[in-house]
């Protein structure tokens, strides 16, 4: 096993060590909502970014998205499917309920950042670089990172805690449901592209940038 494979091996556990402590150093410094957004900052430059760099260099991180029409993997059908159903609970479900609280102009712009960075950075960790260092390894490269993906947000959820019925547990087994069904259109096509349109468009379903926005 090669040592960018132990690295990825290793990566879940020690990223829900560190985003846990920095948002448990920060919160109390910046408030809930500074010590919420510089703990994703981390999250994303540290283990999004920076490492996926480390692992498969600058090339390797572009390869990622390169699709190959109609790229989607064999079958086809099933593929599409797993990149839609995300679409239908985020916006058969969350989407609605984030309209009844009448967000304004800067939470859908917020909301759009967030989603496009979270998304595009959250793809580039959880399914690019496992599906590239574990090729032939469906264990290692869906359902292993699948699982990390899930239980690091308990993470965030330690700042803002899921109100939705199940609690901090049920979105993080919802996350691990939604990693497996990108995950395995990542495996089947060898790209990153239709999964993080869909993530993308998932994460704006929730008009996340509500947080920003919304009075104390």
């Amino acid at each position: 096993m090669s040592r960018q494979q132990i690295v990825l091996l290793l990566t879940p556990p020690l990223l829900l060590a560190t985003t846990y402590g920095v948002y448990r150093l920060l919160v109390p410094r910046l408030g809930r909502r500074g010590g919420y957004l510089a703990g994703f900052l981390f999250y994303w430059l540290g283990w999004c970014l920076i490492l996926p760099l480390a692992l498969l260099g600058p090339q390797g991180i572009r390869d990622l998205f390169r699709v190959d029409l109609p790229g989607l993997g064999q079958p086809w059908w099933l593929a599409l499917s797993f990149l839609v159903i995300p679409l239908l609970l985020g916006f058969g479900y969350a989407f609605p309920r984030a309209l009844r609280a009448k967000p304004g102009w800067r939470s859908v712009v917020i909301s759009v950042a967030i989603a496009l960075v979270n998304g595009i950075l959250e793809e580039v960790l959880w399914r690019g670089a496992y599906v590239s260092l574990f090729p032939d390894q469906w264990l290692l490269a869906v359902l292993y990172p699948a699982v990390g993906f899930g239980v690091w947000h308990f993470s965030p959820q330690s700042v803002f805690p899921n109100r939705a019925p199940g609690g901090n547990l049920s979105l993080v087994l919802v996350a691990a449901i939604l990693g497996l069904l990108w995950g395995w259109v990542a495996y089947a096509s060898g790209s990153i592209g239709w999964t993080v349109a869909s993530h993308v468009l998932f994460d704006f379903s929730g008009l996340g940038g509500r947080v920003y926005v919304a009075k104390r």
